[in-house]
């Protein structure tokens, strides 16, 4: 009926602000008004694109891994971690023309960068994890999900889902630019360790168990954004500055 299609149309574009409210804002209030960051974003988005292109090509390829997500996982990591490194190995490389375009000669300007481009990393990854959510479940029932007391906030926990690998990808991205920047191995490591980690805990979401993923990605979430503020340069006596009205 018109009343039940408006209820899940209204309770999609809910599980959508969930998801996607906090990384929108960040793009409008941080990027959107530097066209040159667009752009970087935009080519962020396109690396994680490949290495989804690259894994789908393995996926077809390699019957076995069809069935087998636990193989499938890994490979996809990795993948996304080279993309990512291939990024900023191009970003290093038009760090002049960056430079020139964007006027920027401060310090912060290769953080910013590193930011813009786990931003396009992340915002494409929760698009393409989260849309087919959405769109099943603005129908008239949800395919897939058992009338059982936990089910029913699978699409809510996976709207928490995406929202938290979005912001992850930015502050992977911070990370690992900084790493490969100063030669800094520990972030190196750090970053696709934590990312194996946290994508090997999402396949709970299978077992209907989503608050054991949700609860580490977001401890792992506090963790990284805190040490990407201090690898940014940020300080007690400076956080304390700017949160000071």
């Amino acid at each position: 009926s018109y009343i039940s299609t408006k209820m899940t149309v209204l309770a999609g574009f809910s599980y959508s602000l969930v998801a996607y409210a906090i990384p929108t804002a960040l793009f409008f209030l941080t990027v959107a008004r530097q066209p040159h960051e667009v752009i970087v974003m935009i080519l962020g988005a396109f690396f994680w694109l490949l290495s989804l292109l690259i894994v789908a090509i393995i996926w077809i390829i390699v019957v076995p891994l069809r069935s087998t997500p636990a193989f499938t996982l890994p490979i996809s990591v990795i993948l996304q971690e080279l993309c990512r490194w291939l990024y900023f190995r191009l970003v290093k490389k038009g760090d002049k023309l960056l430079e020139v375009v964007s006027d920027d000669t401060s310090q912060l300007r290769h953080h910013k960068i590193a930011y813009v481009g786990g931003l396009g990393f992340g915002l494409i990854a929760g698009i393409v994890s989260f849309a087919n959510v959405v769109e099943v479940a603005t129908g008239p029932g949800v395919v897939g999900v058992r009338g059982s007391e936990d089910s029913q906030y699978f699409v809510l926990s996976s709207a928490f889902g995406a929202q938290v690998i979005i912001l992850l990808n930015i502050c992977w991205g911070v990370l690992w630019f900084d790493g490969w920047e100063k030669r800094n191995w520990i972030l190196i490591v750090l970053v696709p360790v934590s990312h194996m980690l946290i994508s090997g805990l999402s396949l709970l979401n299978n077992s209907y168990c989503p608050a054991y993923f949700l609860t580490a990605a977001y401890i792992l979430l506090i963790i990284l954004a805190t040490l990407s503020l201090f690898t940014a340069g940020a300080r007690p006596k400076t956080l304390k500055y700017f949160f000071t009205f």
